[in-house]
């Protein structure tokens, strides 16, 4: 979070985006950052610690009905039938695809490994989901009124640094997974990495989705990430995902299609 926060500050700065925000615009930013990011993220690395990214992802898909609801309720967004039914088969070709994404019982792996309880796993990536779609649905306010999208990632992180700062020791014990180790000096190049591509660039990118658009659609497109994951997953795991799972990767396909 620190390499995030460094990172959008600057750029936030040299693009000039302060100056879009208003004192009015903290307060919804300050949920949208403890709730999607503090309690969305920090939920979601604890269930992928626990129970691996594939198990993990087909739990957090439910972030992107939730998030589609709220918008409904909230903002008055609705899908056409068309986009409807492409919503459905999305989220359902995203379930299908991860669920089914490796062959059981032929190879257990660190991204497959279960550590500790399913049940406190599963618990914890249906908090992250629940946080991830609150956190979205907090910051649209303030987007479709033009506040610069990176400034406005930039408050929301700052936010959730300073937050999980304040609870890093006393939630040390329940976040971190039964086995660990310590950090390591090359782990730090991971760490710049993932806050660039996932936060940075990722999270700016679903920002500005939902500053000029729809938040139902921006986060179901949002969610495919799984889908994107199978291939990834293929190589290091060096196993091809299953008919089941492909089957599911065109689903999504399909229904993003029809989505757009």
């Amino acid at each position: 979070m620190l390499y995030v926060t460094a990172m959008l500050v600057v750029l936030a700065t040299a693009t000039g985006g302060w100056s879009t925000l208003d004192r009015g615009d903290m307060g919804l930013l300050a949920v949208s950052g403890l709730v999607g990011i503090l309690l969305g993220d920090l939920a979601l690395f604890t269930a992928m610690a626990r129970i691996g990214p594939r198990r993990t992802s087909v739990l957090f898909t439910a972030n992107a009905p939730m998030a589609a609801v709220g918008g409904v309720l909230l903002f008055d967004e609705s899908f056409a039938p068309w986009a409807l039914v492409g919503a459905v088969l999305t989220v359902s070709g995203i379930v299908l695809a991860v669920n089914y994404g490796s062959r059981f019982g032929t190879h257990v792996d660190v991204f497959e490994r279960v550590e500790g309880s399913l049940a406190a796993g599963a618990a914890w990536a249906g908090i992250g989901a629940l946080g991830q779609a609150l956190g979205a649905l907090a910051a649209k306010p303030v987007l479709d009124e033009g506040a610069d999208t990176l400034a406005v990632a930039a408050v929301r992180v700052v936010i959730a640094t300073v937050a999980l700062w304040a609870l890093a020791r006393p939630g040390d014990r329940l976040a971190r997974p039964a086995r660990r180790g310590a950090i390591k000096p090359s782990d730090h190049l991971r760490f710049a990495a993932s806050a660039f591509l996932a936060m940075v660039l990722g999270m700016s990118l679903l920002l500005w989705a939902l500053g000029h658009g729809d938040a139902g659609v921006a986060t179901i497109l949002s969610a495919t990430t799984p889908v994107i994951l199978l291939p990834l997953l293929w190589v290091r795991l060096r196993q091809a995902p299953t008919f089941r799972a492909w089957a599911g990767a065109l689903l999504t396909v399909i229904g993003t299609t029809l989505l757009l």
